[in-house]
């Protein structure tokens, strides 16, 4: 289950990144707003994966200890 949560996050990465090399700014808007909302969605897929991962570990560790 868990598998199949953290390919869903990745490939939602992939695709941002991918947008992002491919984006050209749109008339009047400036390509280092995008850059940086895109990069902040990229960040903020990143660190949820990473929470995820963090409570993995601490609910095995307190498993453990039973």
């Amino acid at each position: 289950m868990l598998d199949k949560v953290f390919a869903k996050i990745q490939a939602e990465k992939d695709r941002l990144a991918h947008e992002l090399a491919a984006k050209k700014p749109g008339d009047g808007k400036e390509i280092g707003y995008e850059f940086g909302y895109r990069q902040g969605v990229y960040a903020g897929l990143d660190y949820a994966k990473q929470l995820i991962e963090q409570i993995l570990r601490d609910q095995d560790k307190r498993d453990s200890q039973l």
